[in-house]
C-alpha cells in the first residue's frame, strides 16, 4: 500500500438523477451522458496516478446500480459506495473510509471538472502540509485533501449550504487553525452555460467529453 490516496467522488450516471441543472436545456438522458463522458475521461486520465505512488478509489452514489460504471473502471481503481444523507456527510464518510486504511494523505475531487489534470493532483499532494483546497469560480471547491493528522469532519458537519457561493469562504473559516494550500481555480459543469464556455478551453485529453460537445453543441448554444 502507498501512503497517498485519491478518491474520485461521483454520482452514478442515471437519467433524471444526475446533472439535473443541465436539464434546463438537455434531457435527462443527455445530462447523464455528460456525466458518463466526464467519468470516462477521468478514468483514462487518472489511472496513471497509480504509477506515481497514489492509490485510487471510486466513491459512488446510490441513484442506481453501479455495475456498468464499475465495468468501465480501470483495474487500478477500487470502488466503494458513498454513505450519508447530505453531500457533506458523503464526502466525510468517503475520506474517513480511505483514511481508515492507513493512508497519510488523501485527496477527494468531484467527477465533473474536465480540466482537472494528473499534474494538478500530484501538485496538490506536494503542496499539502495539512490541508489543500481547489477553489471553484462559483464560490465552492472541486478538490479537498488533508493529512491523517487533520480532523476535517467539522467542515462537513457544519450547517453549510452546499452549492452556494459562500461554501469556500465558510470552509476556510472552519480550517483557520490549519495551513491551507489553495490550487488554481477550475470550473465544474453544472449549467448549460458551463458546457458552452468550456468548448474553447477544454484540454485535449478529454476525448470522450470533447466528442460529446462536438456532437451535441446545438443543444446548449
Amino acid at each position: 500500500m502507498n501512503k497517498q490516496a485519491y478518491i474520485l467522488f461521483t454520482r452514478v450516471p442515471v437519467p433524471n438523477k444526475v446533472k439535473t441543472r443541465l436539464q434546463s436545456r438537455l434531457t435527462g438522458t443527455e445530462a447523464s451522458q455528460v456525466q458518463l463522458r466526464m467519468l470516462q475521461d477521468s478514468f483514462e486520465k487518472f489511472a496513471s496516478l497509480a504509477d506515481q505512488g497514489i492509490d485510487l478509489f471510486l466513491a459512488y452514489s446510490d441513484e442506481g446500480s453501479p455495475d456498468s460504471l464499475i465495468q468501465l473502471m480501470p483495474k487500478s481503481f477500487k470502488a466503494f459506495p458513498q454513505k450519508g444523507q447530505t453531500i457533506g456527510e458523503r464526502m466525510k464518510q468517503a475520506l474517513a473510509t480511505v483514511f481508515s486504511l492507513g493512508y497519510q494523505k488523501v485527496i477527494l475531487t468531484g467527477s465533473d471538472i474536465p480540466n482537472l489534470t494528473v499534474e494538478l493532483i500530484v501538485s496538490a499532494f506536494d503542496q499539502m502540509s495539512e490541508v489543500v483546497l481547489g477553489p471553484s469560480p462559483d464560490g465552492g471547491y472541486y478538490l479537498v485533501g488533508a493529512t491523517e493528522k487533520v480532523n476535517v469532519a467539522p467542515i462537513f458537519d457544519a450547517p453549510i449550504t452546499w452549492g452556494k457561493s459562500e461554501v469556500l469562504t465558510e470552509t476556510l473559516k472552519l480550517l483557520s487553525k490549519y495551513q491551507v494550500a489553495l490550487l488554481e481555480p477550475l470550473e465544474d459543469m453544472d449549467h448549460p452555460a458551463d458546457l458552452q464556455a468550456i468548448q474553447s478551453q477544454l484540454n485535449q485529453e478529454n476525448a470522450y467529453f470533447g466528442d460529446w460537445l462536438k456532437e451535441n453543441r446545438g443543444l446548449f448554444q
